[in-house]
């Protein structure tokens, strides 16, 4: 037994290690970063409990029913489909070891929330009515006790029995039921202070004569009555080791009168207000006053809410929560702290001293401070008010101090005095604006004046050393090295009288120059970010929030190599790892870690008087000057990891239908087109500073990144199944350990369903069939026509026509007969025969199928010189025809209607055109067939060329074959005189073997 009891207590050790420190106790409530939310917040009132359950929920209830935070908006809890969330006011909030939440009621009865799911306790005894719940536990059997103005109940087999009398207990109310890390159950009785050991039958009275408002455990593990008045240890009631408090004991629930946060600092409400008292939970067991000489009170009502505090709770990162009458309050931590001063500062001006702590020379308030490393302000000098003057310290550590009459320079004891130079004094004395030793000489700036180097005992102006004016900020590179930057972008390096320029470059353009490092790293600062000197340019460093390195004034590198910028956000930590992965993978943005206004830092960076904004002294606290004050930061203490965020899906809404359930997936009606969704995420420290990426699979292509957006909505979706999945990130790059997923089927619609596609392909099918049959009706009809027509041509050429020119080739056959064999006329008359052959022939192929026969290249080629040889006879006209690349076969159609187009072209000049000589050519490129027919004749009229001659077609004709083959036909006047008909056919058009099916594409697609 001995040996199982030694095992439980070491488990509950580990189980109750603090998981984060609690707020700093160095800090007083005025300098937390202090929230408040009120009913215009949507914040419920008259706050009565608050606890905070497993899965990261903070639960508060109030007289107005139970609501839920995360952070930044407040949610009455809503129940799932089919059960009912009572509105009643609540007394009493437990969270369980396992993830429940028992919720009491002043009216009477219990509620348990399980998993979203509510279920309602009964609120009598019996035939009586229950009392107000005043607390409420669940023991390690399941047990539920609840303290109740009727006695202390106990619920089995779904009913409440009061349990009081039986286990030794005096009649009446009772308060303040709680169970101990030792399994112990604690009630305050009257004023008796009770426990019920682990397998004990009965109370047993610790304590008598206290009228006890709450019992608080102590980090260590210790029991404390608190009367409101006083604080009371309560003597130890176990045997073995003191086991701390868990985590579990610690979120069950807040207390009424005060609470132990963490580092044992006892906070106590309405005395009146808040008040903390400092380290009582880690001194010797006694009776403490807390509330009489508290260490830091608000008590204001400017400071709070309400100066009645209701319950005080810690959450599991240590935030301190309060709820009031009028609403709910935060205290947490500011990595920052603002410096208090006297007030009316405006520009700062650092450098460290002697022992190495930090000064700043205030303007124009003209005073000189030492800053204390616990973060206070020591004031060390003061004069007439001023906006001029500056500190810095020289590459030895000398303090320069550049005032109104002179420059110091200090170095230890020695004090040097160093006179400006000649005409620059005004009324109020020099208008110094920045000081700078570069090792071998000091560099001074003066308002309206420029700048000056003092070296061997000399001033010299600017102007004679070369350098441009309006110098936006300077800093040292090494003796009598000095960096330059200027507002056009410009950086220079002037190094003993030697000058590099670097002009803006795109990959390191950061505008107008806010802060130069330079040390061996060369780094500038601007209005865009901050760049890296590599080789002979500046390259940018990438990140991806651009705001945050923008307008960089000031930088501190610790000893470990991290950089802490302060720039127009705040200040931004990059450790030493993070910045060398920056520098190797230039296009990989820059991780950091952002200190903003959230974190208590005073505005933006300060860059008016263009001096180095940030220093680190010799204790390692680090100072950052912004628009409205001076910052501290800490740099030696680690603060512990926060909880990562956890993300929750709350709602889905659509067709106006809210969905709270999603253990299974969401079923969305028939002909739901669209939806929204609402997600969160539990980090209470910092909510605000949340980043989200959610993707919805089957829409989303990839994550996408929403910023700080809690929301998403999604139309014209269609049916089918759907997963949506949601994941954060903190200030601190957490990311949450899981992501939340919600699975969402979108019912179909009947005309949305595979058979109700197939009865639509079977209608368009069938009426595709009957559009097809009335074409293939139509096209028989023409056919039909036209054959019959065909007939009737094909029948009168071979009756009328070929019989008459046959019966001309008879009669002239015969008179051939009769002219010497040498003769001309009958060379000339058997030519006209050949001819005429040749016409019988495309007659007869006229007849069979109305249309030429096959004619291939040598075809082509040879009709149309036989037709000029004989035209030329016939005329003056003098007749050539040439072949230009590698005859190739024709097409068909193609050879027949080219054939035709030549032969018509020279009939027609050699009838009409009186030319002297006629040319054909044939040129089969690979590309295009081309077919040319050019004399040296009168011409063509216009007309002719535009619509053809009247009650004639053969120019018409002439386009229209053309047409016909996927030709282009060309008819024009020749400068020279004459007249050019011009064919080309494509290749693909023209030439035989090419695929049917192209040569009837559109001509955009052939090409």
């Amino acid at each position: 037994m001995a040996k199982i009891r030694y095992f439980l207590c070491l488990w509950a050790m580990l189980l109750g290690a603090p998981a984060s420190w609690a707020l700093d106790p160095k800090v007083d409530l005025s300098d937390y970063h202090h929230d408040i939310w009120t009913g215009k917040d949507g914040a419920p009132a008259e706050v009565s409990s608050m606890a905070q359950t497993r899965d990261g929920w903070l639960w508060i209830g109030s007289s107005n029913g139970l609501f839920r935070f995360d952070g930044v908006r407040f949610r009455r809890f809503e129940a799932l489909s089919g059960e009912v969330a009572a509105r009643r006011p609540i007394t009493a909030l437990k969270a369980l070891r396992n993830g429940d939440l028992l919720i009491g009621y002043i009216f009477g009865g219990l509620s348990l929330l399980s998993n979203g799911h509510i279920t309602d306790y009964p609120s009598h005894i019996g035939p009586d009515l229950m009392g107000p719940v005043l607390n409420v536990i669940m023991d390690e059997q399941g047990v539920v006790w609840a303290a109740t103005t009727n006695g202390l109940l106990q619920l089995r087999d779904g009913a409440w029995r009061n349990v009081g009398p039986e286990l030794g207990l005096p009649e009446g109310r009772v308060s303040n039921i709680m169970l101990d890390q030792y399994q112990q159950i604690w009630l305050a009785a009257g004023e008796q202070l009770v426990v019920l050991e682990r397998g004990a039958t009965h109370f047993r009275t610790v304590l008598r004569g206290y009228s006890t408002v709450n019992l608080t455990t102590s980090p260590d593990g210790r029991l404390w009555l608190d009367t409101h008045g006083k604080l009371i240890t309560v003597p130890a009631q176990h045997p073995g080791p003191q086991l701390p408090r868990p985590d579990w004991m610690a979120q069950a629930e807040g207390q009424e009168s005060g609470w132990f946060d963490r580092d044992g600092n006892y906070w106590t409400l309405a005395c009146p207000g808040v008040c903390r008292t400092d380290g009582i939970g880690n001194q010797a067991s006694s009776v403490y006053s807390p509330a009489v000489q508290p260490d830091s009170q608000l008590d204001q009502p400017w400071q709070v809410s309400n100066l009645t505090g209701n319950v005080v709770f810690e959450d599991r990162d240590g935030n301190v929560w309060i709820g009031t009458q009028a609403g709910v309050e935060r205290f947490r931590n500011n990595r920052l702290t603002r410096v208090q001063m006297r007030g009316g500062e405006r520009f700062f001006t650092f450098a460290r001293d002697a022992a190495g702590q930090a000064l700043v020379w205030a303007k124009p308030t003209n005073e000189l401070w030492r800053l204390q490393p616990d973060g206070t302000a020591v004031l060390l000098e003061r004069g007439p008010e001023s906006n001029f003057g500056v500190l810095s310290n020289a590459p030895d550590g000398a303090l320069l101090k550049a005032g109104a009459d002179h420059i110091e320079r200090r170095l230890g004891e020695q004090v040097e005095t160093i006179a400006y130079p000649d005409g620059l004094r005004g009324p109020g004395g020099v208008e110094a604006t920045r000081i700078i030793g570069d090792g071998r000489a000091l560099w001074l700036s003066v308002s309206r004046r420029g700048s000056y180097r003092w070296l061997d005992g000399k001033w010299t102006p600017q102007a004679e050393l070369g350098l441009p004016n309006g110098i936006a900020f300077a800093a040292p590179g090494g003796p009598g090295v000095m960096w330059f930057g200027y507002n056009d972008g410009l950086v220079l390096r002037y190094d003993n009288g030697r000058m590099q320029r670097y002009p803006p470059q795109a990959a390191g353009d950061v505008g107008p120059v806010t802060f130069i490092h330079g040390g061996p790293q060369v780094l500038i600062g601007g209005n865009e970010g901050i760049a890296v000197l590599d080789g002979a340019q500046f390259r940018r460093i990438q990140v991806q929030d651009g705001e945050v390195l923008s307008r960089v004034s000031g930088m501190v590198i610790s000893a470990n190599g991290d950089r802490w910028f302060n720039g127009s956000k705040g200040v931004v930590h990059v450790r030493a790892a993070q910045w060398q992965a920056a520098l190797a993978h230039p296009q990989a943005p820059l991780e950091y870690t952002l200190y903003g206004v959230l974190d208590g830092y005073p505005g933006f960076a300060a860059t008016a008087n263009r001096s180095p904004s940030a220093i680190a002294d010799a204790h390692g606290q680090l100072w950052f000057a912004g628009v409205s004050g001076i910052a501290r930061l800490d740099a030696t203490r680690t603060y512990p990891a926060l909880h990562p965020p956890e993300v929750k899906i709350e709602t889905l809404v659509s067709q106006g239908k809210r969905y709270l359930d999603f253990m299974q997936p969401v079923l969305l009606p028939a002909g739901a087109t669209s939806l929204r969704i609402e997600y969160t995420a539990l980090s209470y420290s910092m909510p605000e500073g949340l980043h989200f990426r959610y993707q919805l699979e089957g829409v989303d292509a990839g994550w996408q990144d929403t910023g700080t957006r809690r929301a998403v909505s999604y139309t014209n979706l269609g049916p089918g199944d759907y997963r949506f999945r949601v994941a954060a990130v903190n200030q601190f790059g957490q990311w949450s350990k899981e992501e939340a997923a919600i699975s969402v089927r979108i019912l179909p619609k009947f005309t949305q369903t595979p058979l109700f596609y197939g009865l639509c392909a079977l209608a368009a099918a069938g009426l595709l069939y009957l559009l097809y049959r009335l074409w293939l009706r139509q096209a028989t009809l023409r056919i039909t026509t036209r054959v019959a027509e065909r007939e009737r041509i094909a029948r009168a050429l071979h009756d009328s026509f070929l019989q008459s020119v046959h019966g001309l080739t008879l009669s002239f056959q015969s008179a051939l007969g009769g002219l010497p064999a040498d003769s001309a006329a009958r060379r000339k008359i058997e030519r006209m025969l050949l001819m005429a052959d040749k016409v019988m022939e495309e007659g007869r192929n006229e007849v069979q199928e109305l249309r030429s026969g096959a004619m291939g290249d040598g075809d082509l080629e040879h009709g149309l010189r036989l037709v000029g040889e004989v035209l030329q006879e016939s005329y003056r006209a003098v007749f050539t025809l040439r072949v230009l690349g590698r005859p190739r076969v024709l097409e068909e159609q193609a050879a027949c209607e080219s054939y035709s187009i030549g032969r018509e072209a020279l009939m027609n000049a050699f009838r009409h055109a009186d030319a002297g000589s006629i040319e054909v050519t044939l040129h089969y490129a690979p590309a295009q067939f081309v077919l040319q027919v050019q004399d040296d004749g009168k011409g063509i009229s216009p007309e002719v060329i535009s619509k053809g001659s009247a009650g004639r077609w053969g120019v018409t004709g002439l386009f229209e074959r053309a047409t016909r083959i996927g030709g282009q036909l060309t008819l024009d006047n020749v400068e020279t005189g004459g007249t050019l008909v011009r064919l080309v056919v494509p290749g693909r058009c023209a030439y035989a073997g090419q695929p049917r099916w192209r040569r009837w594409l559109p001509r955009r697609f052939k090409d």
